[in-house]
């Protein structure tokens, strides 16, 4: 009787899963207060955590070098700097379950392949198939990553004073982060492009391809920033492999291959749905805000005649 190969996809499953739900989360972790708008965006998840260890989990509402509020169980929760110990902020890793992925499944057929000699697709073409399957367990499963964590030997800082206006900072600070890539647009019309470095109240550093560029807020005309759906679309990309997989391999008085299909298939499409989320992106202005208009308009046909109301934002 001819020997069948490990077949991977239990195995993977409850690999992959317990690696990705019991290691923990790691991010670069700061200790100054005022950087933390460069770390999270308005309506990110986050979970703070007080002096008395106390913490509350909600959607961040407002932050500023003074004080965070996060809108928990319908209200608002206030707290200053000063009794703040830790924040994490809800993230999904797809990068490093992708190569996870890659390593238990290039692992699983060198196993096979040692075993019973049997080469299947090998090792090598394994690895991107279990890279696509670790890159949806990590698009689906979220973890909280702690960015903010006060130092034991912190000082009292006062209040900001005798600031005129809003600075960089405070208008963008909550709507890009470090490494953003950004497109920034001069009072000369001048455009550049590149990866945000810095950004304090008075002036934000871009890096370009041919150097660093700097702008005080005097310079800045808008400032869009780029995003890539590259989560959506994994997940797009493996329920599309499950289905096909389901039609294929779950039909049918013999259902055995059912659930390496749907793995399979499943890894592939996910695969294909973060290539896809690579090279496509939308860009976002965030500066100045978009002003929310209202256009009114006459729609006339044949059915007779009304008003078209338009918001914008």
């Amino acid at each position: 009787m001819k020997k069948r190969p490990v077949k991977p996809a239990l195995a993977l499953t409850f690999i992959g899963c317990l690696a990705l739900s019991s290691s923990p989360a790691t991010a670069q972790t700061i200790q100054s207060f005022e950087d933390l708008p460069l770390r999270v965006n308005l309506g990110d998840q986050v979970r703070v955590e007080d002096e008395s260890g106390v913490e509350t989990t909600g959607r961040l509402s407002r932050l500023t070098r003074d004080d965070i509020t996060i809108l928990t169980d319908g209200r608002d929760t206030h707290l200053t700097r000063e009794n703040v110990r830790a924040v994490a902020v809800r993230g999904y890793s797809l990068g490093r379950n992708a190569l996870i992925g890659a390593g238990v499944f290039a692992a699983l057929s060198a196993v096979a392949v040692a075993v019973h000699g049997e080469a299947g697709i090998g090792p090598v073409g394994a690895a991107p198939i279990g890279a696509g399957a670790g890159a949806a367990i990590g698009a689906l499963i979220p973890q909280m990553k702690t960015i903010y964590r006060a130092p034991d030997n912190r000082v009292s800082v006062p209040a900001a004073r005798g600031a005129a206006g809003a600075g960089l900072l405070e208008d963008l600070g909550l709507r890009v982060n470090l490494d953003d890539r950004l497109r920034v647009e001069d009072q000369s019309g001048s455009v550049t492009t590149g990866r945000l470095t810095g950004l304090t109240r008075d002036e934000m550093a871009i890096q370009t391809g041919a150097g660093e560029k700097k702008f005080t807020r005097e310079r800045v005309r808008q400032v869009a920033v780029r995003r890539q759906p590259l989560r959506m679309a994994t997940l797009i990309g493996a329920g599309a492999g499950v289905a096909l997989g389901a039609l294929t391999e779950c039909r049918g008085g013999d259902t055995t291959e059912c659930p390496d299909g749907l793995v399979l298939l499943g890894g592939l499409g996910a695969g294909a749905g973060a290539i896809v989320g690579l090279l496509v992106h939308s860009t976002t202005i965030v500066y100045p805000e978009p002003a929310t208009r209202t256009v009114v308009s006459p729609v006339i046909s044949r059915g007779g005649a009304g008003v078209r109301f338009n918001l914008r934002w």
